[in-house]
């Protein structure tokens, strides 16, 4: 189906409007052309969203290499939500909305964000810790209050710090000495309304020259964070059985059989077919009884519907706290000393999730599972699949989940430099001594009323809406659907179900479920830096000057992390009272929800906790910082507790040049970077396997393992005077980006069990299922070849018309596969399986398998890709201040930037996150008194990392646009008052799965405002 928004419309309206935004100068050229020749305008003076934009401008204009950035607007702000919001505004950057918590990840040039180095002041520093591959920086980590500008630097140079293959991001706080003296203060409030939730902030600054060559400033900024995000989550779907419609396998035929192929379907993982064998759980042989002329008659794909529906509710509750200070001398005038310190910490300590999460559960056992009944007529899909939208259902497994969801960014450092230049040589250094800590502490408490043989009693409908979720319709029955009694007698579910608690002795006789479990996550980064550079001006022809460099760099990522279970957990303190009906339930998705379930139990997280605490530790195993058993044979032990430390070596020579030809100028340098890096990974290995669900922490060995690298990474830059106001730029450079630390498994893992594989097994040979998870402690970086040119036309001062294309070869990316063709040695002996055979569909263990039985070995694992990918793109940007307009209209101003990029991958790895158009319009009216600025942003549809793999569980993103605004008012010299409006067209984001008509997951955050006053001193 069509988007109900017409990207094409939205890009002719976007379009309409740079056209009469870049002709209106080209109107008034008449005008400027009949005035004196001696009234040359040399600069423009602009202020508030004028002063903004111009220095945007100017910084482009005098960089070497293709920037674009955004600065502070002169009142001590980014008038945007926080940093990414800010940073959306800049032509080739997106941000991630789905990235929740408001934490601001974002995209650049569409690739995800790990591909993007950030940078201080054009330093390397430790931000916090990453928890995981192609999540970005949590940008929202910061108080955009302490920063001065925002670069981005699209074609690095050599000189410049590497890692950023995508580009980098520069944070820049600016020196003691650039700024002027005086103070300010700041003091806001934000409010959400959805849940009419408030936040105040305030942030408060002063420089202050001491003497003409002694500088000091400091700015501190505290924000408290109160806000919510509700979604609806259809977060799975399955094609129909007979057991999940709890029809005979003759009615099943007959009523869905059409749409079920009458023969195998293939095993290709990115297939659909669904043969009439699997939707009776039977062998082709045993179903062909069943087969008739109906069958496959409609399609091979099945009839799907959805298998698992979840309303979610997440509270962020914390504050930030950002700082910086620093101090800059000057010697003499030819000398300069700084240093910058700042620091931050995002701490959300009281963040909750609340879950209604009910699943269908269906059994091959009559009266044991979970049974529906589709209604209507199923519609077809995209990819082949008919699909039901609604059904009724019994015994559906009806759960309550709540989650303390405790969330901890901290970054903080020092930036020395140095800086010493006469007219024959320049010198530099900065040294950096930088930390980071990123934790996400998740207690879960599962409330469930499960299925059961004999039934739940819980019954109920959905219609999903297919792909408007204002038509989402959801009940169940009874109400209370989930509830705790006050003096009942929990029983531990053992070492085989360790995590739950039943409410009558053994599962089987019980009515009611308590699980307790959880994920603890932490990383800490260190990161320091010297580095020393040196500049001899010369007279060498067109060579100006040659520069080198060196720079040393020591990383060190500790990663910890683990599950935990609910052993020893102190049940006979919780009373029913600690679950209640959802606070969320008279205002959920405001009002965008359609009809949702207003049967929603919660629990209130804190108060139980404390109540079933503390726990009784498990024959001597350990704690979790949260006071729960650590469950060792969860694959996150083993994954997550390491250490990977860098030393790096990194050299640079280049020559800068500049001259004529034509009577052109031409400009530019050209030059390498050499690095080399010693990777060491201290990691866990199993020595022992588990002998149950908890496993041990005496089963585990320490493993060290060492890679070497090297690159020699070229770089050439021009920079062309077409005209005095026409330059054209070009870049050549590689670059590279190290394995996120987590993207490692250093050490296999083997799971020996033997499972049996019922869907295979036939007749008389048995099918077992064995798994291995593939170390790969040899990942290498990925590389990129890029290619840019961008041509800009300065048509007046503070205006821009540009145009930019650029292409990345990216050659190494890394993926996970469990592709058994290429996962299949012909010798499994060091994972204890024998001689391995591969026979184009299974890996068998041939020394295990027998004339009965078969064992399958299931591998997976991650590696460097083979076979490049390329990300290429276009952007368009004007910015203009049409301040050479008569009388009111000298007001106006505005700006356009659009952005197109596409990307050829292997169809193993398709490459996440790339929205083919990125478009933004900006519209402000401003005076000495007032000013108001308009914001549209466009992002067109994009598609979610998939694991390898599209089909299922993929998830792409509907196009979606937002319109945001923010006023000023200017009281007199001293005050300023403003009020920011953001998401005023009060968008949702919607995901899909292949086909609106699948929707998958539909975010909702409702309206922001921010009413600030700014006072300076």
């Amino acid at each position: 189906m069509k988007s109900k928004i017409s990207s094409m419309r939205v890009l002719k309206v976007a379009l309409l409007s740079a056209t009469v935004m870049g002709g209106l100068p080209a109107l008034a050229m008449a005008q400027e052309a009949a005035a004196t020749q001696n009234d040359t305008v040399d600069t423009v003076v602009v202020t508030g969203f004028k002063k903004s934009y111009a220095d945007a401008v100017r910084t482009k204009k005098n960089a070497v290499e293709i920037t674009d950035g955004i600065s502070s607007d002169g009142l001590g702000r980014f008038p945007d939500l926080n940093v990414g919001e800010a940073l959306q505004r800049i032509p080739g950057v997106q941000i991630n909305r789905e990235a929740e918590g408001r934490d601001a990840t974002i995209n650049l040039r569409g690739m995800p964000g790990e591909y993007a180095r950030n940078t201080l002041n054009g330093q390397s520093f430790a931000g916090p810790a990453l928890l995981r591959d192609n999540q970005g920086s949590p940008l929202g980590a910061f108080n955009s209050d302490i920063f001065s500008a925002f670069v981005i630097q699209k074609s690095p140079m050599a000189n410049t710090v590497s890692g950023g293959l995508s580009g980098n991001v520069d944070l820049q706080i600016a020196p003691a000495l650039s700024r002027k003296d005086g103070g300010f203060m700041k003091a806001s409030y934000e409010y959400n309304t959805l849940g009419s939730l408030g936040a105040p902030a305030a942030t408060i600054g002063y420089n202050k020259h001491l003497t003409d060559d002694l500088a000091v400033f400091g700015t501190l900024a505290y924000k408290k964070e109160n806000f919510r995000r509700d979604t609806i989550r259809l977060n799975s779907y399955d094609y129909l059985t007979s057991a999940m419609t709890g029809l005979t396998p003759t009615q099943f035929n007959a009523t869905y059989g059409q749409y079920y192929s009458a023969t195998a379907c293939p095993t290709s993982a990115t297939s659909y077919c669904r043969s009439l064998g699997q939707a009776l759980g039977l062998t082709q042989a045993q179903a062909a009884a069943y087969t008739t002329s109906n069958t496959g008659s409609t399609s091979s794909n099945g009839v799907w519907a959805n298998s698992q529906i979840r309303q979610y509710t997440r509270m962020n509750v914390g504050e930030v706290w950002s700082g910086t200070a620093g101090v800059e001398w000057r010697p003499n005038d030819d000398t300069k000393i700084g240093l910058i310190g700042f620091k931050t910490d995002r701490n959300l300590p009281d963040t909750v999730q609340y879950f209604l999460i009910n699943t269908v559960l269906p059994s091959s056992t009559a009266g044991a599972g979970t049974v529906i009944t589709p209604t209507g007529t199923p519609v077809k899909t995209n990819d082949g699949r008919y699909l039901y939208q609604s059904y009724t259902f019994a015994n559906m497994n009806a759960l309550s989940s709540t989650r303390l969801y405790s969330q901890r960014q901290k970054s903080d450092g020092l930036l020395g430099t140095f800086d010493w230049k006469n007219e024959d040589w320049r010198v530099a250094a900065a040294l950096t001594l930088s930390s980071g800590y990123n934790a996400s502490v998740e207690t879960e408490v599962d409330v469930a009323n499960y299925t059961r043989a004999g039934g739940n009693g819980v019954t109920g409908s959905l219609t999903t809406g297919l792909d408007d979720i204002g038509n989402f319709i959801y009940t169940t029955s009874p109400n209370p659907q989930n509830s705790i009694t006050t003096g009942q007698t929990w029983t531990w579910g053992g070492t085989s179900d360790p995590t739950s608690f039943y409410n009558n002795g053994a599962k089987a006789n019980s009515t009611n479920q308590i699980q307790i479990q959880g994920t603890e996550s932490f990383a800490e980064n260190e990161l320091n830096s010297a580095a020393f550079d040196v500049e001899r001006f010369t007279q060498l022809g067109p060579i100006k000057s040659i520069q080198a460099g060196v720079r040393l760099e020591r990383e060190k990522y500790v990663s910890t992390g683990y599950r935990v279970y609910a052993y020893g957990a102190q049940l006979q303190n919780i009373t029913s009272s600690m679950m209640i009906t959802s606070p969320f339930v008279d205002d959920f998705m405001g009002g965008k929800g359609g009809s949702y379930n207003r049967n929603w139990q919660v629990l209130n997280i804190r108060e139980f906790l404390n109540a079933v605490r503390p726990v009784t530790a498990y024959q001597s195993g350990g704690l979790s910082s949260q006071g729960f058993n650590i469950q060792y044979s969860d694959s996150s032990y083993y994954d997550k507790n390491f250490t990977n430390e860098n030393d790096i070596n990194q050299f640079y020579i280049q020559a800068k040049y500049d001259t004529e030809i034509f009577g052109h100028g031409l400009r530019g340098n050209f030059g390498g970077r050499y690095e080399d890096t010693k990777n060491t990974i201290t990691t866990l290995d199993r020595t022992t396997a588990p002998t149950d669900s908890i496993g041990s922490a005496t089963a585990f060995k320490t493993e060290k393992y060492v890679n070497k690298y090297d690159y020699f990474l070229p770089s050439a830059i021009f920079v062309a005077d077409v005209t005095d106001d026409l330059i054209l730029r070009g870049a050549y450079y590689k670059t590279y980006v190290r394995p996120h630390p987590r993207q490692y498994s250093p050490s296999t893992k083997v799971s020996p069990t033997q499972i049996l594989n019922t869907s295979l097994t036939s007749g008389s040979v048995n099918v077992y299922d064995v798994s291995v998870q593939i170390g790969n402690n040899k990942l290498k970086p990925y590389l990129a070849e890029s290619f840019d040119l961008s041509l800009e036309w300065y048509n007046r001062p503070n205006g821009l018309v540009s145009l930019a294309y650029f292409r990345k070869n990216i050659t190494g990316r890394i993926a996970s596969t469990s592709d058994p063709a290429l996962l299949c040695p012909a010798d499994g002996s060091t994972w204890g399986f024998g001689a391995l055979s591969w026979d184009g569909t299974y890996c068998t263990a041939t020394a295990l398998s027998s004339t009965t039985k078969q064992v399958h070995v299931n591998a997976s694992g991650a590696y460097n890709l083979d076979k490049p990918t390329t990300v290429e793109g276009v952007e368009f940007n004007i910015q203009q201040n049409l301040d050479f307009l008569p009388g009111f209209w000298k007001n106006f101003g505005g700006s356009f930037n659009y952005a197109y990029t596409t990307s050829k991958s292997p169809a193993i790895a398709p490459f996440p996150g790339i929205s083919k158009h990125n478009v933004n319009v900006i519209g402000y009216y401003e005076t000495p008194k007032f000013g108001v600025r308009m914001v549209y942003n466009y992002r067109s549809a994009y598609d979610l990392n998939a694991n390898g793999t599209y089909s299922g569980g993929s998830r792409s993103v509907k196009p979606r646009g937002q319109l945001d605004m923010s006023a000023s008012y200017n009281v007199n010299d001293q005050l300023t008052v403003s009020l920011d409006a953001y998401n005023l067209t009060d968008a949702v984001r919607f995901e899909y799965e292949n086909d609106y008509q699948v929707s998958r997951w539909v975010d909702y955050d409702g309206r922001t405002f921010t009413l600030t006053a700014r006072a300076t001193f």
